[in-house]
């Protein structure tokens, strides 16, 4: 990124680990722009990251909304010049139960918010980073990216789309200079999880996640930074269009890297038995 002060641009920063990794990557010399829809919430954390890193700023901004992703970018442009960071954090769960049984309006949103907010970010990110010939989008995915995660289909139906978007991103940026990465969080105290366990069908549906926090099995607030971080940092850069997890220990990750060539790891991918097709 060489000797300017490096620009990270994340979506969903007013709270949760979007907030967490805005504050992070402050406190290492970034300069970041939060972005969120609630005007008050931005002030107070534009007023935060500033202590921590002069010249950072906050952007209103609705992901669901192409215009407004447009916008809140040309504004970064012309007050920073360049993205060198970009971070889809934001992201919305409030569909729980049967399939069949969630509200549809409340469905489509989880998934509008999550395909859509990524989407709209990579539309208007990637042609700065493009005319650069450098950048990292990092893309925020979650339960249900790689495994069934019943009675919470609309999310993790759209964050194993997103881990698809990432690899077939990165596949068309080759050569380019700019790198896509998709990262799995784990298990936060964040505002989402509390509606999952305190709200009548998130206690019914999702007593498991009640049960892991009570276990203590919820991860650190500075893991899903400390990842972001290290891709933004390009110290993962052989994952590249894969999906790194927070579980990862980063240096088991880059003395592996090595041992990835054309193999499949930290993909999407179906295994098939052997001499199941047609000869």
């Amino acid at each position: 990124m060489g000797e300017a002060q490096p620009v990270v641009v994340i979506t969903g920063a007013t709270r949760g680990i979007g907030k967490n990794m805005a504050l992070y990557f402050a406190e290492r010399g970034y300069k970041v722009i939060g972005t969120g829809r609630n005007r008050h919430k931005l002030l107070e954390l534009e007023t935060q990251l500033c202590k921590l890193s002069p010249g950072s700023a906050s952007v209103q901004m609705d992901v669901q909304k192409k215009e407004s992703v447009e916008e809140a970018v040309r504004r970064i442009r012309e007050q920073f010049e360049t993205i060198d960071v970009w971070i889809n954090n934001a992201g919305a769960f409030e569909a729980i139960g049967p399939t069949w049984e969630v509200d549809p309006e409340i469905w489509l949103n989880d998934v509008t918010t999550n395909i859509f907010g990524t989407f709209y970010g990579i539309q208007a990110a990637v042609p700065v980073m493009l005319e650069k010939g450098h950048g990292r989008i990092i893309n925020v995915v979650g339960g249900g990216t790689i495994g069934e995660f019943k009675y919470g289909n609309g999310y993790g139906t759209s964050k194993t789309a997103i881990a698809r978007l990432t690899e077939n991103l990165d596949a068309e940026l080759e050569g380019s200079g700019v790198r896509a990465f998709s990262l799995n969080p784990g298990l936060n105290d964040t505002d989402m999880t509390k509606f999952q366990r305190e709200t009548k069908a998130g206690r019914k549906y999702f007593p498991r996640i009640s049960q892991a926090f009570e276990e203590k099995k919820d991860v650190p607030l500075t893991w899903a930074p400390e990842l972001a971080y290290q891709l933004a940092q390009g110290k993962l850069d052989d994952y590249h269009g894969r999906i790194l997890s927070v579980y990862d220990d980063v240096t088991n990750l880059v003395d592996k890297a090595n041992e990835l060539q054309n193999n499949d790891f930290f993909k999407l991918r179906m295994p098939r038995l052997e001499q199941t097709q047609r000869s």
